[in-house]
């Protein structure tokens, strides 16, 4: 499984991701806005969460893999980190509610092409993707870094659209599927690539209302501010 496009578009996404993650980090650590990302609300899972989660989990198993949300009296959020980092599952997030198995397909970054079933580490990354539009919404920027590890794991987002991020239309409801890690690669950061067919584990039906940083998303007019989507993220949450 190989990325394709242009070989110096390669070589510089591998720079981007390798070299920029570990600056990210480093900027975070010592106080240094250097994307303009959101951190996520830390992670707080009390033995009251963890037995209604594992139930919940539980009995999706028992049955035909599907999440009985609507008696999560939780943030659904927090349910999909428990799913990913309790019982080392990947998550991934989909307009398509009804998918049995999850077929590698096209993943574009820039000028390159990845086609495999990627998914994340994380229980918020891919929830983006759950609940965003495809339909409506072309161009889209997104980041993830992890920093440090549980009970003082920090988790920090960048999210951009091209569009409006407040209109009804750029969301819509959908599915997070989760997937066991047999036949993943780490990609990069908390994205893992598999270049067959996954069937999923767990389905978990989610909400525009159950991503938490929703009102972070910034919304940039024309594709050419992509180039410069940091400079717009820290813009952004300054005015916030």
């Amino acid at each position: 499984m190989n990325r394709t496009g242009p070989l110096l578009q390669r070589i510089g996404l591998q720079v981007m991701r390798t070299g920029g993650l570990s600056l990210w980090r480093l900027s975070e650590r010592i106080g240094i806005d250097l994307v303009g990302a959101t951190e996520a609300p830390r992670i707080a899972i009390d033995s009251r969460k963890r037995e209604t989660f594992d139930r919940l989990l539980v009995e999706a198993r028992a049955g035909e893999g599907l999440v009985a949300v609507e008696r999560c009296s939780h943030p659904i959020h927090e349910l999909l980190t428990f799913v990913a980092l309790e019982h080392g599952l990947l998550l991934h997030g989909s307009n398509h509610r009804n998918l049995d198995v999850l077929k590698p397909r096209p993943a574009r970054d820039g000028a390159t092409e990845l086609n495999a079933v990627v998914a994340a580490d994380d229980g918020i990354w891919p929830l983006f993707y759950a609940v965003l539009a495809r339909q409506h919404v072309r161009m889209m920027f997104t980041a993830c870094m992890h920093l440090g590890t549980p009970p003082r794991l920090r988790r920090f987002y960048a999210f951009a659209i091209q569009g409006d991020p407040s209109a009804p239309e750029s969301w819509t409801s959908g599915m997070m599927y989760a997937l066991p890690r047999t036949g993943f690669r780490r990609e990069w950061g908390n994205e893992w690539v598999s270049e067959r067919p996954v069937r999923p584990v767990l389905r978990i039906p989610v909400a525009p209302r159950d991503f938490p940083l929703l009102s972070s998303v910034v919304g940039l007019a024309r594709p050419e501010e992509f180039r410069r989507v940091f400079r717009h993220l820290r813009a952004s949450k300054q005015r916030s």
